[in-house]
């Protein structure tokens, strides 16, 4: 069980409660996991699960021995408990947070963890946080940049990710939007991954050719293109429509009565102070009027609490005007506190204003329901969604209008929640999965709670109102449209065009619906792209609106035009993904995975050893183990534990309902708990293996021996060597020896004291070794044309860059061109050095550390199958399996449960055939302890053929598919299992 789990291709997902979809396992395992020192960007669309594919390539990767130090996740501040809740649930990865009082502590972070997740925030601008993760002690394997777009020439994030790309091996960058039209942008951040092959110059910012990364260093799919597991769109459609709604009479009075009050009663600050109330009074009347309701406290406060104070440093721009696309919730409240804290040039003036202000929208508020919330009830019930019925996401920028709108959903008989910046984090990811279950109906979500969150199980979502930032729309959109959502998705926009910025906005995003339509909704995450492409500034309009000045908005054609580009721009950057050759990956897995029932088989085989009592647990796929003597510390170190052979048993019970699972061991190969249990198993039986033992195979008819040896391969990183176990397992016969399957070794049963072992033959240990050497020489070859092929790739990238870079540097003065040609010229000599060193693949001599001797206790009549027939049995299932479309591999000698690999030419179905065969007619089948393993573990894909009248007609008289799932009956046992001959006579009616 030790040895079987490392050549495993993706071991580490076996028994997590997670399965990959095709294009997730393409990028981790055909693209990252592939190359010896990963600087990678991965740019999938949004929605498609960089985060999962980041969890399959930490688990993956430290499995392998490609990351074998620390990892550290550097994240928007949001997103920092969801990603060490999805490391959590998806891979039992515990992940721990940097946090200032971690960063404080003068001492090196704990070195027993091993993934660190830290805010991108806190880490570029906390003195004590960068010295900890990029200081001149830090050193790590993986670094990780979420949300990397972020990291743009403008920002200090640029500088703080160089600082840290300097301190890890291996760098990768997620981002589901690289370029966004600003090649200047796309390029800085390549060069992050490598300066090398990505040269950059943060002063020059027009190229005349569009950068094509290579995909050793960046990866992008597309929605459209992505498939489920049956071969079907993996995304559904999403549809937008803007909503126009005319406010009432009361409701435009009530409006216009705030934007007059602040032309009026505003200076300097008129266009902050008009964006900030004009946009509360077009969200919802009681949010303007919580507005006023603030100012008309302040002025009624003492004189000294009212100043005119800058307005934050993010609003400003180098020509004096004012950026209100700013997206930071805790600045626009500082702007907010500003404004409603102004001086008065004349307070009881204003006072008596406001109090007509207040009165106004107190009069519209009491005149009906609003228009806004008479629309969106229309729309709730075309899409069937009533109380007790159905599910909403509703978006508004304002808490006050959240909260109005939580009470209006819940008079009406909705189960409703509301999610806000000011919820903490864990209680955030608690709505989440409370919603995500069906909880409650209706979640309204400001923007800067409803981040980074997936709420895939609605399938209508409505814009209450619609944000200044088209990167903030573009947000929202994506909430539902993720890996998991089944419908197609509705986006409803309302917009009042009676407002300032209403019919700016109404024309705008109908103009880009329309363009939308054209390009089947590619457009939905490139709206400010495309804006900013068509030369349009969105939120200077909408300043500009509210001023009272002509806007022109781009007409659909121009839009369209513009978002072509970019798609064009996008389409050059695709990957198409080969979701057939993943496929495939994953039929092979199915072949290789060590499935739960073998996991407690070595359980079973183990408590006896250790006398250990096993039972039935409190829920399916639990088990309880009671012992007289404590525990190993592994299973709690008590004298009871609860363990189970796999995560999704344990899920399944929480959600069915059970309780008191929090302390269950999960034992999948690749726990920390499962092999501490292998280790024990090895410790008990380690004496006897290195001195020779003696155990027994009841499926074979001769004696054999078996021999294990210890071997590495060495691997260079391009930093440093490398030594990975390749212990290899020998059969030697009468026949010779032969490399074996591990999973043969299921078989094997000790004999009792009285059997001593024969000492080793001469002719035994060389024939053995040779066979060793010859297995770890095929494992070498295969890894080193893994690697060839790699570094031919990664030196055919080298050559183009130094084209495209000697290209560039035409224009320049000589004396600049030599320079930077001689720099170049010496960071590829450097790189040449590495992928020759990559290139190396060593291995050490072989070395027993153990064998049996095994004694076959078989009897012919008792074999469930006649062994002189079993040649004429497979050559006629292999005959008739070539008949039918399928390539065969032969297993028979591999010791693997099955006799045939067989996969279709044309459909890929995938058959693992067992064969047994007669002299005569029908006798009862057995299948040994490894076979029926198999047949348990395999399911659908093991066929069992039984051929009769070998000796004179051979014939087929049974076809049977998942023998298991038809016979076995109670929970799953690895044991030797009789099929009798009314059984048999069943199968062969069902499968003719």
């Amino acid at each position: 069980m030790q040895y079987a789990v490392p050549r495993i291709r993706s071991a580490v997902l076996a028994t997590r409660p997670l399965r990959p979809y095709a294009h997730q396992d393409e990028a981790v395992f055909s693209h990252m996991l592939a190359q010896p020192r990963l600087r990678f960007l991965l740019a999938d669309e949004p929605g498609t699960g960089k985060t999962i594919m980041t969890g399959m390539y930490i688990a993956e990767g430290t499995r392998r021995g490609l990351i074998p130090g620390r990892t550290v996740i550097i994240v928007p501040a949001h997103l920092v408990e969801k990603w060490k809740r999805d490391l959590r649930r998806y891979f039992a990865i515990e992940a721990a947070t940097v946090t200032p009082d971690v960063a404080r502590d003068p001492r090196d972070l704990d070195p027993r963890v091993s993934v660190w997740v830290v805010s991108v925030d806190l880490y570029t601008y906390n003195t004590d946080v960068r010295r900890k993760i990029s200081g001149a002690r830090a050193s790590w394997s993986l670094t990780v940049f979420d949300e990397a777009h972020r990291l743009t020439p403008t920002s200090q994030y640029l500088g703080a990710a160089r600082d840290v790309a300097s301190r890890t091996h291996h760098f990768l960058l997620l981002t589901a939007t690289p370029h966004r039209g600003k090649e200047h942008y796309f390029r800085g951040l390549l060069s992050l991954l490598d300066p090398t092959l990505y040269p950059w110059d943060p002063r020059q910012t027009e190229y005349d050719n569009a950068l094509r990364p290579s995909t050793l260093s960046f990866l992008r799919r597309m929605k459209e293109e992505l498939k489920d597991f049956e071969g079907n769109d993996l995304f559904p459609p999403r549809y937008a429509e803007t909503v126009s709604v005319d406010l009432s009479g009361p409701e435009l009075a009530a409006y216009t009565a705030v934007m007059d009050y602040v032309d009026t009663y505003y200076g300097e600050n008129a266009t902050l102070a008009r964006s900030i109330y004009g946009k509360r009074a077009a969200s919802a009347l009681v949010a303007a009027a919580a507005t006023i309701a603030r100012r008309h406290e302040a002025l009624k406060g003492p004189a000294s609490g009212r100043v005119d104070g800058p307005i934050p440093d993010e609003f400003a721009q180098g020509d004096g005007s004012v950026n209100l696309a700013v997206e930071d919730d805790e600045v626009w409240e500082r702007a907010e506190d500003i404004v409603v804290n102004a001086r008065s040039r004349s307070k009881s003036e204003e006072l008596t204003a406001i109090d007509g202000v207040i009165a106004t929208i107190r009069l519209a508020t009491t005149a009906g329901p609003s228009t806004k919330w008479l629309r969106t009830q229309k729309l709730l019930t075309h899409h069937g969604i009533a109380p007790g019925q159905g599910q909403l996401l509703i978006f508004t920028e304002f808490a006050d209008t959240a909260r109005w709108l939580a009470s209006q959903f819940t008079h009406d008989g909705y189960s409703v929640e509301t999610l806000e910046g000011a919820v903490r984090h864990h209680e955030r990811d608690q709505l989440q999965q409370r919603f995500l279950a069906g909880e409650f109906q209706v979640l309204v979500s400001t923007d800067a709670g409803g981040e980074g969150i997936d709420l895939q199980s609605a399938h209508v979502m409505v814009n209450w109102d619609i944000p200044w930032s088209l990167v903030r729309l573009e947000q929202r959109m994506g909430r539902l449209h993720r890996i998991g959502q089944t419908k197609p998705v509705h986006i409803y926009h309302l917009v009042a065009p009676d407002t300032r910025e209403g019919r700016v906005q109404e024309v705008m995003l109908g103009n880009l619906e329309a363009a939308g339509e054209a390009l089947d909704g590619r457009i939905f995450d490139l709206l400010d792209a495309t804006a900013a492409r068509a030369g349009f500034d969105y939120t200077r309009a909408l300043i500009d609106a509210q001023a009272g000045q002509a806007v022109t908005v781009p007409d659909t054609a121009e839009l369209l035009s513009k978002a072509q580009e970019l798609v064009s721009d996008e389409d050059r950057l695709h990957t198409p993904a080969n979701t057939e050759a993943a496929l495939d990956r994953f039929r092979s897995d199915r072949l290789e995975a060590i499935n739960p029932v073998i996991v407690d088989g070595f359980v079973d085989q183990l408590a006896r050893a250790e006398q250990w009592r096993l039972g039935p647990g409190p829920a399916k796929g639990i088990r309880r183990v009671n012992s007289a003597r404590l525990l190993p510390p592994t299973l709690g170190g008590e004298h009871e534990a609860l363990v189970a052979a796999d995560g999704s048993s344990v899920r399944q019970a929480i959600n069915d309902g059970s309780q008191g699972l929090d302390d269950v061991i999960v034992l999948g190969p690749t726990e920390e708990s499962f092999a501490e249990l292998t280790d024990l198993a090895l410790r008990t039986g380690e004496s006897e293996l290195i001195r020779g033992t003696v155990l027994s195979d009841p499926a074979s008819l001769t004696n054999y021996t078996v021999l294990v040896y210890d071997a590495e391969v060495e691997v260079h990183d391009g930093v440093r060597r490398q030594r990975r176990k390749s212990p290899v397992l020998i059969r030697y016969s009468g026949a010779g020896a032969f490399e074996s399957a591990w999973e043969s070794l299921m078989l094997l049963r000790p004999t009792g004291a009285s059997h001593v072992a024969p000492p080793l033959s001469p002719a035994l240990r060389h024939d053995s070794e040779l066979e060793a050497r010859a297995a770890l020489t095929r494992e070498v070859v295969r890894a080193r044309a893994e690697r060839e092929a790699w570094v031919d790739k990664a030196r055919q990238q080298l050559d183009q860059v130094e084209y495209r870079y000697m290209d560039e540097l035409e224009d320049l003065p000589a004396t600049e061109r030599r320079e930077r040609m001689s720099r170049f010229e010496e960071l590829k000599r450097h790189r040449l050095a590495q992928l020759d060193d990559i290139n190396k693949v060593g291995q050490s001599a072989p070395r027993l550390v153990g064998w049996a001797h095994v004694i076959g206790e078989a009897r012919a009549d008792q074999l469930g199958y006649d062994p002189d027939s079993e040649a004429v049995a497979v050559a006629t299932v292999l005959a008739e399996l070539d008949r039918l479309g399928f390539d065969v591999d032969d297993r028979q000698t591999a010791g693997v449960g099955y006799d045939l690999l067989a996969r279709h030419r044309t459909t890929r179905e995938q058959r693992l055939v067992e064969v047994k065969g007669f002299h005569a007619g029908l006798e009862p089948v057995w299948l040994e302890q490894h076979e029926w393993a198999q047949a348990q573990q395999r399911g659908q894909d093991y066929w069992l053929y039984v051929v009769a009248d070998c000796a004179i007609s051979p014939t087929v008289l049974v076809r049977a598919q998942d023998p298991a799932g038809l016979l076995a009956t109670g929970p799953r046992r690895i044991e030797r299992f009789q099929i009798k001959v009314a059984d048999l006579r069943r199968l062969m009616g069902e499968h003719r």
